[in-house]
Protein backbone atom coordinates (compact mmCIF):
# COMPACT_ATOMS: atom_id res chain seq x y z
CA UNK A 1 0.00 0.00 0.00
CA UNK A 2 1.44 3.69 -0.81
CA UNK A 3 1.74 6.08 1.55
CA UNK A 4 -1.40 8.02 2.27
CA UNK A 5 -2.20 11.26 0.32
CA UNK A 6 -4.91 14.26 1.15
CA UNK A 7 -6.10 12.95 -2.53
CA UNK A 8 -5.85 9.15 -2.00
CA UNK A 9 -8.53 8.58 0.73
CA UNK A 10 -12.33 8.56 0.38
CA UNK A 11 -14.70 11.02 2.48
CA UNK A 12 -15.88 8.05 4.40
CA UNK A 13 -12.10 6.93 4.88
CA UNK A 14 -11.31 10.70 6.32
CA UNK A 15 -14.47 10.57 8.75
CA UNK A 16 -13.65 6.69 10.08
CA UNK A 17 -10.22 7.39 10.25
CA UNK A 18 -9.94 10.50 11.82
CA UNK A 19 -12.65 9.66 14.14
CA UNK A 20 -10.32 6.36 15.34
CA UNK A 21 -7.42 8.34 15.96
CA UNK A 22 -5.55 7.30 12.42
CA UNK A 23 -1.93 9.14 13.15
CA UNK A 24 -1.30 8.79 9.33
CA UNK A 25 -4.53 10.49 8.08
CA UNK A 26 -4.11 13.26 10.83
CA UNK A 27 -0.20 13.61 9.22
CA UNK A 28 -1.49 13.73 6.05
CA UNK A 29 -4.67 16.35 6.78
CA UNK A 30 -1.76 18.35 8.34
CA UNK A 31 0.17 18.36 5.29
CA UNK A 32 -2.49 19.20 3.31
CA UNK A 33 -3.88 22.43 5.35
CA UNK A 34 -0.50 23.53 5.77
CA UNK A 35 0.55 23.76 2.39
CA UNK A 36 -2.95 24.71 1.42
CA UNK A 37 -2.88 27.85 3.76
CA UNK A 38 0.75 28.95 2.15
CA UNK A 39 -0.91 29.09 -0.89
CA UNK A 40 -4.63 31.01 0.33
CA UNK A 41 -2.73 33.77 2.42
CA UNK A 42 0.82 33.91 0.32
CA UNK A 43 -0.27 37.30 -0.28
CA UNK A 44 0.20 38.44 3.82
CA UNK A 45 3.99 39.09 3.82
CA UNK A 46 3.81 39.47 7.81
CA UNK A 47 3.31 35.45 8.11
CA UNK A 48 5.90 33.78 9.59
CA UNK A 49 6.44 29.60 9.29
CA UNK A 50 5.47 29.86 13.08
CA UNK A 51 1.89 31.49 12.03
CA UNK A 52 1.48 28.99 9.77
CA UNK A 53 2.28 26.22 11.82
CA UNK A 54 -0.32 27.86 14.54
CA UNK A 55 -3.02 28.13 11.73
CA UNK A 56 -2.53 24.97 10.62
CA UNK A 57 -2.63 22.93 14.49
CA UNK A 58 -5.61 25.13 15.31
CA UNK A 59 -7.23 24.36 12.25
CA UNK A 60 -6.75 20.25 12.83
CA UNK A 61 -8.32 20.76 16.51
CA UNK A 62 -11.09 22.72 14.73
CA UNK A 63 -11.88 19.92 11.82
CA UNK A 64 -11.67 16.91 14.62
CA UNK A 65 -14.00 19.21 16.13
CA UNK A 66 -16.72 19.66 13.85
CA UNK A 67 -16.29 15.97 12.02
CA UNK A 68 -20.07 15.68 12.72
CA UNK A 69 -21.04 18.74 11.01
CA UNK A 70 -19.21 17.72 7.34
CA UNK A 71 -22.35 16.70 5.00
CA UNK A 72 -20.38 15.79 1.92
CA UNK A 73 -20.97 18.67 -0.35
CA UNK A 74 -17.59 18.45 -1.38
CA UNK A 75 -14.54 16.88 -0.27
CA UNK A 76 -13.55 16.21 3.14
CA UNK A 77 -9.93 18.14 2.19
CA UNK A 78 -11.90 21.23 0.60
CA UNK A 79 -14.47 21.11 3.67
CA UNK A 80 -11.17 20.87 5.81
CA UNK A 81 -9.51 23.77 3.97
CA UNK A 82 -12.46 26.11 4.19
CA UNK A 83 -12.29 25.80 8.00
CA UNK A 84 -8.65 26.09 7.90
CA UNK A 85 -8.84 29.66 5.81
CA UNK A 86 -12.05 30.67 8.64
CA UNK A 87 -9.76 29.89 11.78
CA UNK A 88 -6.76 31.48 9.75
CA UNK A 89 -8.33 34.68 9.45
CA UNK A 90 -10.45 34.61 12.61
CA UNK A 91 -7.15 34.95 14.27
CA UNK A 92 -5.88 37.80 11.83
CA UNK A 93 -8.69 39.57 13.17
CA UNK A 94 -8.50 39.45 16.41
CA UNK A 95 -4.41 40.14 16.27
CA UNK A 96 -4.88 42.91 14.08
CA UNK A 97 -7.41 44.38 16.84
CA UNK A 98 -5.41 43.05 20.16
CA UNK A 99 -3.97 46.42 20.80
CA UNK A 100 -6.57 48.50 19.99
CA UNK A 101 -8.13 50.24 23.00
CA UNK A 102 -11.89 49.95 22.77
CA UNK A 103 -12.86 49.63 26.12
CA UNK A 104 -13.79 53.06 26.47
CA UNK A 105 -15.34 52.97 22.93
CA UNK A 106 -17.66 49.71 23.47
CA UNK A 107 -18.90 51.26 27.09
CA UNK A 108 -19.77 55.03 24.89
CA UNK A 109 -21.42 52.81 22.00
CA UNK A 110 -23.87 50.99 24.55
CA UNK A 111 -24.72 54.90 25.21
CA UNK A 112 -27.75 55.75 23.17
CA UNK A 113 -27.13 58.90 20.62
CA UNK A 114 -23.08 57.95 19.97
CA UNK A 115 -22.91 57.85 16.03
CA UNK A 116 -20.72 55.32 14.35
CA UNK A 117 -16.85 56.71 13.51
CA UNK A 118 -18.05 55.72 9.80
CA UNK A 119 -21.24 57.86 9.56
CA UNK A 120 -22.03 60.35 7.56
CA UNK A 121 -24.98 62.86 6.96
CA UNK A 122 -24.54 63.78 3.15
CA UNK A 123 -26.42 63.74 0.12
CA UNK A 124 -30.00 61.78 -0.14
CA UNK A 125 -28.60 59.69 2.81
CA UNK A 126 -29.16 62.43 5.15
CA UNK A 127 -32.61 62.41 6.22
CA UNK A 128 -32.12 58.51 6.47
CA UNK A 129 -29.25 58.36 8.63
CA UNK A 130 -31.43 60.50 11.13
CA UNK A 131 -33.57 58.67 11.16
CA UNK A 132 -31.47 55.57 12.07
CA UNK A 133 -29.72 57.19 14.61
CA UNK A 134 -33.40 57.80 16.47
CA UNK A 135 -34.29 54.19 15.88
CA UNK A 136 -30.85 53.39 17.50
CA UNK A 137 -31.31 55.90 20.61
CA UNK A 138 -35.04 54.61 20.96
CA UNK A 139 -35.58 51.19 19.82
CA UNK A 140 -32.25 49.09 20.52
CA UNK A 141 -30.75 48.03 24.14
CA UNK A 142 -27.80 48.90 24.93
CA UNK A 143 -26.01 45.77 24.31
CA UNK A 144 -27.77 45.87 20.55
CA UNK A 145 -26.08 49.75 20.10
CA UNK A 146 -22.90 48.87 21.25
CA UNK A 147 -22.56 45.72 18.93
CA UNK A 148 -24.51 47.13 15.95
CA UNK A 149 -22.34 50.58 15.98
CA UNK A 150 -18.71 48.43 17.03
CA UNK A 151 -19.22 46.68 13.46
CA UNK A 152 -20.43 49.78 11.94
CA UNK A 153 -17.22 51.19 13.15
CA UNK A 154 -15.59 48.51 11.25
CA UNK A 155 -15.02 46.18 14.63
CA UNK A 156 -15.48 42.74 13.37
CA UNK A 157 -18.14 40.23 15.86
CA UNK A 158 -15.36 37.75 16.75
CA UNK A 159 -13.28 40.80 18.08
CA UNK A 160 -16.82 42.07 19.94
CA UNK A 161 -17.14 38.58 21.34
CA UNK A 162 -13.76 38.62 22.94
CA UNK A 163 -14.00 42.23 24.36
CA UNK A 164 -17.43 41.51 25.61
CA UNK A 165 -16.93 38.50 27.25
CA UNK A 166 -20.14 36.18 24.89
CA UNK A 167 -19.53 34.03 22.08
CA UNK A 168 -19.74 34.51 18.68
CA UNK A 169 -22.65 33.12 18.19
CA UNK A 170 -24.40 35.29 20.67
CA UNK A 171 -22.80 38.13 19.52
CA UNK A 172 -24.14 37.22 16.11
CA UNK A 173 -27.74 37.17 17.14
CA UNK A 174 -27.57 40.48 19.29
CA UNK A 175 -26.64 42.35 15.63
CA UNK A 176 -28.87 40.04 13.84
CA UNK A 177 -31.83 41.06 16.07
CA UNK A 178 -30.60 45.40 16.35
CA UNK A 179 -30.75 45.12 12.32
CA UNK A 180 -33.97 43.41 11.62
CA UNK A 181 -35.59 46.02 14.39
CA UNK A 182 -34.01 48.75 12.55
CA UNK A 183 -35.12 47.69 9.26
CA UNK A 184 -38.44 47.57 10.17
CA UNK A 185 -38.31 50.64 12.08
CA UNK A 186 -37.09 52.48 8.39
CA UNK A 187 -39.52 50.04 6.76
CA UNK A 188 -42.59 51.83 8.37
CA UNK A 189 -41.16 55.03 7.73
CA UNK A 190 -41.20 54.55 4.18
CA UNK A 191 -37.79 53.76 3.30
CA UNK A 192 -37.51 51.06 0.54
CA UNK A 193 -35.56 47.98 1.25
CA UNK A 194 -32.60 48.54 -0.97
CA UNK A 195 -31.76 52.11 0.58
CA UNK A 196 -32.41 50.51 4.65
CA UNK A 197 -29.90 47.25 3.68
CA UNK A 198 -27.05 49.66 2.19
CA UNK A 199 -27.30 51.77 5.30
CA UNK A 200 -26.91 48.97 7.36
CA UNK A 201 -24.33 47.68 5.66
CA UNK A 202 -21.43 46.93 8.68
Amino acid sequence: MGPVTATTVPNDDWIAGLKAGRWDLTAALHRRLREGLGAALAARSDLTDADFDDFTQESIVRVLDRLKSFRGDSSFTTWAMAVAVRVSLTALRRRRWATEPLDERLAELASPGVPSRNGTDSGERGELLSTLRTAIAEQLSPRQRQVLLGELDGIPQVVLADRLSATPGAIYKVSHDARKKLKAVLERAGYDATSVEEVLAA
